[in-house]
């Protein structure tokens, strides 16, 4: 008898639905390269009212959007600092390079956010007397911040942040792949979280369920600039109506339903965090990090063990794993795909000297944001 597959690995995988495929049906199929796709007006039109923001652009994923966007706001040669967990740093600094020629002055901080005086301590650290030293061009934020487990970049330091780079003349871009997560757990607008920059990216994706596509936010000068680069980048979208379509109506209903997935992802986090065999961070959102370091094991042979077992995840840093909620995974099949892992863990020689502790000790403490947890699980109220 085979096991039930339950994939974590990423909140891409999500298939449409039956009403999707409907408006992905019934779309027009108008060229977009001559502004004749109805659909991909209304989503970017959409869009744009939704963040607050002069114009939109349709792009075919969040990667084209950034390197677009570092493309015009960095600008040759000069460099963009961000945090060194961001996405940025961690999976585009080499194309950021190669394409945009532009450096990446990644800083280290303890809970993944960039802060006023930490970007000024960056900025001044460099030998800016020096002619052949590049200068700023770029901040980078991130919302929600992947690499620290879905965590929700304050809107109160985010502001701050944007206040400070305006003050000194650098622009502001944040990489909202999953903001739609932040807009869910916060309960702030959209449009709030689009005034924190100067230009942003979104992607229907993740958590959202549309097949592909993202949206790249600015001014009208920015985005008419962005379209003649995205011609350079990868082409014209010509019929991407029954994609903008997709992508519009997953924005319209599954919105309001991503709590759904960080409710599953912190019942999966209180049922983890009862081994002792894991310390786990609370989730903000609908990504969970776990540390493994307890068992004799790495990251990556936990994740060939688990995949055995019917549970998919992903390593990430030197001693964790991760596991992302999105439709696919609601309550129960979070719990069973916890108890699996658990169950993995416990076939695992745990590392000498590892001591016993309550479950309530191994669970970090979650970072000083507000966020409105939806979840209530047998482990926290």
């Amino acid at each position: 008898m085979s096991v039930e597959l339950i994939d974590l690995r990423s909140d891409t995988m999500s298939r449409p639905t039956q009403a999707m495929l409907h408006a992905m049906m019934t779309a027009d199929h108008g060229d977009d390269r001559f502004g004749e796709s109805a659909a991909t007006r209304a989503l970017e039109d959409h869009c744009a009212a939704l963040f607050g923001k002069q114009a939109a652009l349709f792009m075919p994923s969040g990667t084209m959007s950034n390197q677009i966007a570092l493309r015009i706001l960095a600008g040759h040669g000069r460099e963009v600092l961000c945090e060194a967990g961001h996405h940025l740093n961690v999976h585009q600094a080499s194309s950021a390079a190669a394409l945009a020629g532009v450096a990446v002055n990644a800083v280290t901080t303890t809970d993944g956010f960039l802060r006023p005086e930490t970007a000024a301590r960056a900025i001044g650290d460099r030998a800016r007397w020096i002619a052949e030293q590049p200068a700023t061009g770029l901040v980078w934020t991130e919302n929600t911040v992947s690499g620290r487990g879905g965590r929700v970049y304050p809107l109160a330091l985010l502001t701050d942040v944007k206040h400070w780079s305006t003050h000194h003349g650098i622009a502001v871009y944040l990489d909202g792949a999953r903001i739609m997560h932040a807009v869910a757990a916060t309960g702030t607008t959209p449009a709030a979280w689009g005034h924190t920059n100067d230009a942003m990216t979104l992607s229907f994706t993740k958590g959202l369920g549309a097949p592909m596509g993202a949206v790249l936010l600015g001014t009208e000068d920015f985005i008419g600039t962005a379209r003649r680069y995205r011609q350079w980048y990868g082409g014209a979208l010509h019929q991407s109506g029954p994609m903008a379509a997709a992508a519009l109506w997953a924005l319209r209903h599954n919105s309001a339903r991503l709590a759904e997935d960080h409710a599953g992802a912190a019942f999966f986090a209180s049922v983890l965090a009862e081994s002792p065999h894991f310390v786990v961070e609370r989730p903000d959102t609908n990504i969970v990090h776990a540390d493994v370091s307890r068992l004799a094991c790495t990251p990556g042979e936990f994740v060939t063990r688990a995949a055995a077992a019917g549970v998919r995840l992903l390593p990430v840093r030197r001693t964790s794993v991760r596991a992302v909620f999105d439709v696919r995974t609601p309550r129960h099949r979070a719990v069973r795909a916890a108890e699996r892992l658990i169950a993995v863990a416990g076939e695992v020689r745990p590392v000498r000297g590892t001591a016993r502790s309550r479950w309530w000790d191994r669970i970090e403490a979650p970072h000083p944001v507000t966020v409105s947890h939806q979840a209530h699980s047998r482990t926290w109220g």
